[in-house]
């Protein structure tokens, strides 16, 4: 059985930030921060994706520029060519995909247009849950008197 990208992001949710190519470093920083994620999506004016900035793209940047961190903008040290996902795309294969590109955050396109972003942990966070969800469902299968082989009485 596969599990798409829309799985995850149905449980997840689909809302993406974004930022500009003009954005400064610091200023990204502060977003990764305050919204406690760990990557964000680089667009240009049309919207249209052009990188993506990570926190270890951050750190990278910091451990080779460091006066200049705060002058960079996000088109300076974003990563480009991100892998991205689409919404019917198998777990398995993003999940492939990201360990390849080394990546740990994929946006997801639907027609060119940004509408989501998972990250390898949510990939494992679902399949973590569905893995405690089949686990009940078999305990209570066992136990049921429902069971093949078990006598009511």
């Amino acid at each position: 059985m596969t599990t798409s990208v829309l799985q995850v992001l149905d449980r997840k949710g689909h809302h993406v930030e974004t930022v500009p190519e003009e954005t400064p470093v610091d200023e990204i920083a502060r977003l990764l921060s305050t919204r406690h994620i760990g990557g964000v999506p680089v667009t240009d004016r049309a919207g249209t994706l052009q990188g993506l900035v990570s926190e270890r793209t951050l750190v990278t940047v910091l451990t080779r520029q460091e006066a200049d961190f705060g002058h960079l903008l996000a088109r300076d040290v974003m990563m480009r060519n991100v892998p991205v996902a689409a919404l019917d795309d198998d777990i398995a294969i993003v999940a492939r995909r990201m360990t390849d590109c080394r990546t740990r955050h994929v946006p997801v396109l639907e027609g060119g247009a940004i509408v989501g972003l998972v990250s390898i942990g949510d990939l494992v966070k679902f399949r973590l849950d569905e893995a405690a969800a089949r686990i009940t469902s078999l305990q209570h299968y066992i136990t049921s008197d429902e069971a093949p082989g078990s006598r009511a009485t």
